[in-house]
């Protein structure tokens, strides 16, 4: 996108505010205003610059437009319409011309009137007028009444979820209490049978292997993933485990498993 006024990208000549064509719309403002005009200008310089000045329609469509919204600034649209149509201030620069040598035109034969137009004043808000009186929103009950649902649901939520994490916790500290750690001697072996973990399936020797109660044994692993659900038992024969054994010679990687869930007996 190239603005066909100053030759730059990133606009159209629609929304151009190159210094070439601010410097232009101060030229012609000061004429037809009869205001700060610019050092060594004069009307009639202005009036010979414009008609020998070669700009397209964009360029002077965009001046015009930057040109009007001084009545907006100057508070002009308050004066009535009528009296807009017969000041030279106002036709100068409506309605818009169609082509350039029509704003050529409009700028040689512009004569500027002897006095500015003034804009009426702004109208003062009457101080004993009745104030609008807020309105209250109507109140619909089954729209309280929904809100009022969702806020019982979700304080229920969050209360059974706190009781949750409060009986896992408790939970958790029973199993504790519940299964003992317990050493058996070297010599004992009459539960130390299985060469293999019957969960995993994992071989288990002498040192990686670990028994309840029921005698029935476990790898380290799967003892730890068994007394964290006390409640299913043993995953043999489903009898609750009350004790975790091991022997004097057993491995500390898988004595280490299972010890910070137990308590020694």
């Amino acid at each position: 996108m190239v603005c066909s006024i100053c030759r730059q990208g990133g606009h159209q000549a629609s929304g151009c505010n190159s210094e070439m064509l601010q410097q232009r719309v101060t030229r012609i403002k000061a004429y037809w205003l009869g205001e700060n005009m610019p050092e060594g200008w004069s009307d009639v310089l202005i009036k010979n610059w414009a008609a020998t000045e070669r700009i397209g329609l964009p360029f002077w469509r965009r001046i015009w437009r930057l040109l009007d919204h001084e009545i907006h600034v100057r508070g002009w649209w308050r004066i009535p319409h009528v009296e807009r149509q017969q000041n030279p201030v106002f036709t100068f620069l409506r309605p818009q011309p169609q082509s350039a040598n029509g704003f050529k035109e409009r700028i040689r034969n512009y004569v500027r009137p002897a006095q500015l137009p003034v804009a009426p004043p702004r109208p003062q808000p009457r101080l004993d007028a009745p104030q609008p009186r807020p309105q209250q929103p109507e109140f619909n009950l089954e729209r309280e009444m929904r809100v009022l649902h969702r806020q019982v649901e979700e304080a229920m939520l969050f209360h059974r979820q706190r009781m949750n994490r409060g009986f896992q916790q408790q939970q958790q500290q029973a199993n504790r209490r519940k299964v003992g750690l317990v050493m058996d001697t070297t010599e004992s072996d009459d539960y130390f049978v299985d060469p293999s973990c019957p969960i995993c399936m994992e071989d288990i020797t002498p040192q990686t292997v670990l028994a309840f109660g029921c005698k029935h044994t476990l790898c380290g692993n799967c003892t730890v993933q068994a007394i964290q659900k006390t409640n299913v038992g043993c995953p043999v024969c489903r009898a609750p485990i009350e004790q975790v054994r091991f022997k004097p010679n057993t491995a500390p990687e898988t004595f280490n498993k299972v010890s910070s869930h137990l308590s020694f007996s």
